[in-house]
């Protein structure tokens, strides 16, 4: 199955993580212009006071291809290098299950709970 979502955990040099949070923020003006992004998350930790986390989902690749060719993705890239740990990670994830079936992609039928046929 395709990978349609990741989690990035971006850590700021330290004291930088509010200078982090606001260049990444006219991310999500953008993304309301991208019809096939689902979720767009960002999140803060309270015991990491340098980590910023993102949880992102896209319908399909082409989805997640349109929003990384985006000059908005560009400009924030650009702005936030000066300001990132090299301990940034991403994560790709291919999803499984979830509450909200309306997120599974069509090419999931059965979750690994549904009992043999």
């Amino acid at each position: 199955m395709a990978t349609h979502g990741h989690v990035v955990k971006f850590v700021a040099l330290p004291g930088k993580r509010d200078e982090l949070i606001k260049a990444l923020r006219p991310m999500f003006e953008a993304v309301k212009s991208e019809p096939d992004t689902l979720l767009y998350m960002m999140h803060t930790c309270p015991t990491d006071m340098n980590a910023v986390w993102f949880y992102e989902r896209y319908k399909d690749p082409a989805a997640f291809e349109l929003h990384r060719t985006t000059k908005a993705h560009d400009d924030a890239l650009a702005a936030i290098q000066p300001l990132l740990d090299p301990a940034t990670e991403i994560h790709y994830l291919d999803m499984i299950d979830c509450k909200n079936n309306a997120l599974l992609p069509a090419s999931i039928t059965k979750t690994p709970c549904d009992p043999p046929n």
